[in-house]
Parts: C-alpha cells; structure tokens; sequence
C-alpha cells in the first residue's frame, strides 16, 4: 500500500514538473507568433522605420483615468476660453455704443443737441460771449437793426420804453446760464453781477460799499426792492346788505379789492386801491397813470443792521408822500417790512398806514382790518 501511494506522488511531482515546463514554452511561442503577425512588411526603397509601441488601456487602467482628466481639462479650458470671449464681445460692444454716443464733460465747450449738425456759437471765445451777455443785461433796449430786405423796411420794431423802468435783466442770464456749462460758468463772471449790483443798490438804495467776496452773492443777500413787476395784496371782507323781496332774510356781500405797488428806480411809487383784478390791472401801472384810488409818493428803503452776521436780513420801506389828486388835503404814508428770503424778495407785510392833514399837520392812523400782505409777481410788458 505504501509503495503504490509513492508511486502515485512521483507520478503526480512528475506531471506537475512536466506541466510548468510546457506553460512558459507556449506563452513564448504565442509572443513570437504575434510578433510575427503584427510586424509590419519592409518597405521596399529600404528606408528605415521605427514602430512605436503602445500599450493598451485594458492592460493599463491607469492610462485611461490619465486620459480622462486631459480630456476633462481640455474641455473647462475650452469653456472658459469661450466665457472670457463673450464677455470680451460684451465690453467691445459697450465701448463701441459709449464711443458713438456723444456726451460731453468738458466745462469749457459747447456741445450740440446733434453732433451731425454743426454749432458755430460754440467757437466764439469768452470776451465775446462777455460783450453779448452785457448786453442782455442792459436795461435799456437795444437799437433794431437796418432790415436787410426791401420788404421788411416798413416794419417797425415796437417801442418799449417802460423797459428802463424794469432794472438789469437778471431773469434772462439766469435762463442763460441753464443752457450749458460754459454759459454757466460764463454769467456767473463777477464783471456781469457788479455791473448788475452798480446799477441796483443806488439812492434810494442802500449802496454796496465794501467789494464783497461775490457780487452775485451781495445781489442774493442784500436787501432790494424788485422793479421787474409789482407787489399785490388781496383783500376780502363782507359787509352786510338787504333782500328787497324779504325782510326777514339777512344777505352778506363778499367784497374783495386789491391793492397794487410798483416801485421804481428813480424812487417813485404808485399806490393803487381797486376792485379790478390783475390781469386787467398790472398793465397799467405806468408812471403818471391818473385813476380814482391811485396815488403817488416816494420810497426809500432802510436795511436791518447785520448784527449777528446773518445773511438773511430783512428792510423796511418807507413810502412817504402818497398823493391823491381827488384827496387834495392829504398825504398818505405806508411802512412796510420787506421779508429777508434768497434772492427772491417777493413779500412786504403791511406795518402802518397813516394820514397826513396838510392844513393842520394832524396825523391820523387808518386802520387795516382787511390788509393781507403783498406778494410779487412780475410783469413782462406794460401799456398793452
């Protein structure tokens, strides 16, 4: 029994030995084979050739995750390359819509409403836009010129001469001034507001004697009364009557008047008292107008002192020898307080009212239940 289960393990040792000899000779085989038939035919003008060998990704998984990634890369790259180019695109629009689109931030031009059209006012330099806007200014009206075609030699330019009467024409270089950032730099130039200041703040106003550090300033600050218009005050009250039909019915009348004041530079004053309104009214106001309620005096304006340093102080006016050619006995006398308010000075509030017998010198206070303050409104044209 011993001999035959030694038997059988040689035999098996054998098999075994025999079968490990036979599997490295096969594999070699097999490589040569493929070799052979993967080896590519010689050329035939002998040229010299190398075979690059690869291997393949199922032998190698490390390969293909290799590969993955590049490819992986490859494609974020692409995708931000095709972003930064968009957006590269978007800028270059932008900057091509801002190129065409004409704005201008230079305060010393001129630039027009359509860059297609040309602006020759925009050449002009400084001295001359200084000369035209001094004339603007004048308060007197400037000469028409000779017309230049035979048809229109007939027309004549209407004449204004209530126009002296209104002062320097701050309103239009004002409106100027709005039109552009040269202009409003150009009638902001402190030659325009002393002249305008010069011509203002006379006898009988209070004249600016220190050079101020803004003449535009001095002419916001400074009290003045404004030429330009007139100041009206409304008035109501009701007054008691009869019905004719029924004496037991009790009827109230509103009645409601106006009083105007137009001031001038020379110092005159008209004082106006009637029942028409404004828009039939203010036209009128012209020096040596004669109508029932109308008198004429003078005016003469007392500034508040400047104690506290303040630049909103206020004036009173004092209208003095107000005449009523119907009254020939009397003489009126009004005090008004002229509010302090930024270059606007539009409000006078009624502080008394007095007569002035002139026989007897009596004074005598009239009394104004019904007054309401004066309110400025300007007036374009009179005698129309």
């Amino acid at each position: 029994m011993d001999d035959e289960l030694q038997a059988f393990r040689s035999q098996w040792q054998q098999e075994v030995a025999a079968r490990r000899t036979r599997v490295p000779a096969l594999k070699t085989s097999a490589s040569g084979a493929s070799s052979k038939a993967a080896r590519p035919p010689p050329p035939r003008d002998g040229a010299r050739t190398t075979t690059l060998r690869t291997d393949t990704p199922s032998h190698h998984p490390d390969t293909l995750l290799t590969l993955l990634d590049t490819l992986a890369a490859s494609h974020a790259a692409s995708v931000q390359r095709m972003q930064a180019d968009a957006q590269t695109d978007a800028v270059d629009e932008l900057c091509t819509a801002l190129a065409s689109t004409h704005i201008g931030t230079c305060v010393a031009e001129m630039y027009a409403a359509d860059p297609a059209v040309p602006m020759y006012v925009g050449r002009l330099p400084d001295e001359v836009w200084l000369h035209i806007l001094r004339e603007v200014i004048q308060p007197t009206r400037i000469s028409s010129p000779t017309p230049a075609f035979r048809e229109h030699i007939h027309f004549v330019t209407p004449s204004e001469p209530w126009r002296p009467y209104s002062g320097p024409d701050y309103i239009a270089l004002e409106r100027i001034g709005r039109v552009c950032w040269r202009l409003r730099r150009l009638t902001a130039h402190a030659r325009l507001w002393k002249e305008i200041v010069a011509c203002v703040y006379v006898p009988p106003h209070p004249s600016v004697t220190a050079p101020p550090c803004s003449w535009r300033d001095t002419f916001l600050y400074e009290p003045r009364l404004r030429m330009n218009g007139a100041y009206i005050a409304t008035c109501q009250y009701t007054q008691q009557g009869m019905s004719e039909e029924n004496v037991w019915v009790r009827v109230l009348h509103q009645v409601e008047f106006f009083r105007y004041l137009r001031f001038f530079p020379q110092g005159q004053c008209l004082s106006w008292l009637t029942t028409d309104p404004p828009s039939e009214s203010v036209h009128q106001l012209w020096p040596g107008l004669q109508t029932k309620g109308c008198t004429t005096g003078r005016w003469r304006l007392l500034a508040d002192d400047d104690r506290a340093g303040c630049t909103k102080r206020g004036a009173t006016i004092v209208v003095e020898d107000l005449y009523d050619p119907s009254l020939r006995s009397y003489t009126f006398q009004m005090t008004l307080a002229l509010r302090p308010s930024r270059g606007t000075w539009h409000r006078l509030d009624m502080l008394a009212y007095t007569s002035l017998h002139l026989h007897t010198g009596e004074v005598l206070p009239i009394p104004q239940k019904h007054s309401k303050p004066f309110l400025f409104s300007r007036v374009r044209s009179y005698g129309v």
